[in-house]
């Protein structure tokens, strides 16, 4: 396999640039966002990637701060981007819509489902995050339990990923078995246009659609040791790339590490 410059991977992270323009940002709100898993020999570790929250009046979107950054480097943390799964989430209030986008080979997904309301139960419980006075929620969402710290000094109801609908920004979020933890780390005062999704070269699946492929396909106990099971016929047509040490088959501006972590998903159902 030939070995390819490791910037056309860049594509990967900024595929569906958004076309129409359908809000402005209030502003930027910059998170850590941690999963608790195990590599292919089953040692503990922990993935992680920073993104980036596009606020409006009317959506949000989170991506990753690469691609807000227009960063076409590959590095480690776009590496982790890829392990982790991580989705571009638009969030339209307007039409009362979630969009999520997500890169998996041999296809780029795209699925709309109506926006979920959390039934958060407020608390007294306060806590002072990244120099902010917060308040704990908590909440289910697509299966899981979540504790949400969010500051009232930021009116705006948008959290990280999916999770929203609290009296101010969600600072920080948990899910209840201590795997996925998105934490505030900056904000910034910009307007950058957030714009819609589509692409006709994306696949559209329902969200209980992708769910299922994901966890046939990635939850499979071989995907961690031999990520490239379910595509083997075809690795005589990729490439290759090594980042710090680590070989990724490439293909279609697509990545598939040679090995990977357990597969954390965020929704249960």
């Amino acid at each position: 396999m030939k070995k390819i410059l490791a910037t056309t991977m860049a594509l990967a992270l900024t595929i569906g640039a958004q076309a129409e323009k359908i809000d402005s940002t209030q502003f930027v709100a910059f998170y850590n966002y941690t999963i608790q898993t195990q590599d292919d020999e089953g040692q503990n570790v922990t993935d992680s990637i920073r993104l980036a929250l596009l606020v409006g009046t009317r959506a949000t979107y989170c991506t990753t701060v690469l691609a807000y950054n227009r960063d076409g480097r590959a590095s480690s943390e776009m590496m982790n981007a890829f392990i982790m799964h991580h989705q571009n989430v638009l969030t339209d209030v307007e039409k009362s819509e979630v969009v999520a986008l997500e890169p998996i080979y041999p296809y780029r997904y795209l699925s709309k489902e109506p926006l979920a309301k959390v039934d958060w139960t407020l608390t007294e419980d306060t806590l002072t995050i990244s120099g902010l006075p917060c308040h704990r929620a908590t909440g289910k969402l697509y299966g899981k339990q979540w504790t949400a710290w969010y500051t009232e000094e930021m009116p705006s109801s948008a959290g990280p990923w999916k999770l929203r609908g609290l009296p101010g920004l969600i600072v920080k979020a948990e899910d209840s078995e201590g795997i996925h933890c998105f934490e505030l780390y900056g904000t910034k005062n910009e307007v950058r246009g957030i714009g819609t999704l589509d692409h006709p070269e994306l696949q559209k699946l329902s969200r209980k659609k992708l769910m299922e492929f994901k966890k046939k396909t990635l939850g499979n106990p071989r995907y961690a040791k031999e990520p490239t099971y379910y595509v083997a016929e075809e690795l005589d047509d990729f490439g290759e790339m090594r980042v710090n040490g680590v070989v990724y088959y490439s293909a279609n501006h697509m990545l598939i590490p040679q090995k990977s972590h357990v597969y954390q998903p965020l929704e249960l159902e």
